[in-house]
């Protein structure tokens, strides 16, 4: 499993409510060398302090996630001895970016990241990532 406490930023596009936690599609996106995006899609699950904080959340609204986990569990498919994985995304903690602070990004292609949005934690822009 993995912990994740950097800040991923994402954009919301179906949300399944139930009674203890909320499922979500949602998209990430990777700006390339020539400027144009790569985009990621994810099904994760919003448990606990995420699912208190994210109450509101509308399709189309953009969240920036703190905290999250990743597993990828083997099970073997019933009635065979064939191992295949599980891809587990549970979002821990998050907010709805621009809910407390009204700065929300509204660029034109409908991407999640910028280039020159800060992080918080680690005061540096999403230039100073290694990628």
């Amino acid at each position: 499993m993995i912990f994740n406490k950097n800040i991923i930023y994402a954009k919301v596009w179906k949300i399944t409510p139930s009674e203890k936690y909320v499922d979500l599609r949602i998209t990430t996106s990777e700006k390339k060398d020539d400027g144009t995006y790569v985009n990621s899609t994810w099904f994760p699950r919003v448990i606990g302090h995420a699912m208190n904080s994210l109450k509101g959340l509308k399709e189309g609204d953009r969240i920036c996630i703190t905290k999250c986990k990743f597993t990828n569990e083997a099970y073997k498919k019933q009635g065979s001895d064939e191992v295949r994985s599980l891809f587990k995304f549970l979002i821990l903690e998050a907010t709805i970016e621009g809910a407390n602070s009204g700065n929300v990004n509204d660029d034109a292609g409908g991407d999640t990241d910028t280039e020159e949005t800060s992080t918080d934690e680690h005061n540096k822009t999403e230039e100073d990532c290694p990628w």
